[in-house]
Formats: structure tokens, C-alpha cells, sequence
């Protein structure tokens, strides 16, 4: 039986993880499982991280100047 679809307005996107990556996801997955007593899937963990970091702003600040660190000490001009 399938799963029914609980996201409105939802959008299909696809993403590229390492294998080491994938199989630690599917270890969450079933640890998370066993602790909620129902079945959680890698794709309902990546869509949680994603909205935990997403809906507050200070930690979607932070991501954001720890994925834009490479670029400013590149751009930093030494006089």
C-alpha cells in the first residue's frame, strides 16, 4: 500500500549524497524508527534538518556565512 502524500503544494527535487553519506542517513532513519515507533524515512530526515536550520534566522545566518567562508578569505586583499 502506498504512502499517501502529506506535503501540499510539494515539489520533486533530487540531490547528489556520497554512499558513506547515504548509509549513515539510513542508520538515522532506522534509529528514528525504532525510537518513534513508526517508520521514518531518509527523505522525511533531510526535509526536517532542512526546516530546522531553514525557520530560525540565526542559524540560517550562520550556515550561510560557513558556506560563503571560502569565498571572503579568498577576496581579502593584503595590503
Amino acid at each position: 500500500m502506498a504512502r499517501r502524500n502529506f506535503l501540499n503544494d510539494a515539489l520533486v527535487v533530487s540531490c547528489k549524497i556520497e554512499r558513506d553519506m547515504l548509509n549513515t542517513l539510513h542508520d538515522l532513519a532506522a534509529l528514528e524508527s525504532l525510537h518513534s515507533g513508526r517508520t521514518v524515512s531518509v527523505q522525511e530526515l533531510i526535509r526536517n534538518a532542512l526546516e530546522y536550520v531553514y525557520t530560525d534566522n540565526e542559524r540560517l545566518r550562520e550556515a550561510f556565512r560557513r558556506s560563503r567562508s571560502h569565498v571572503s578569505k579568498r577576496l581579502k586583499i593584503k595590503y
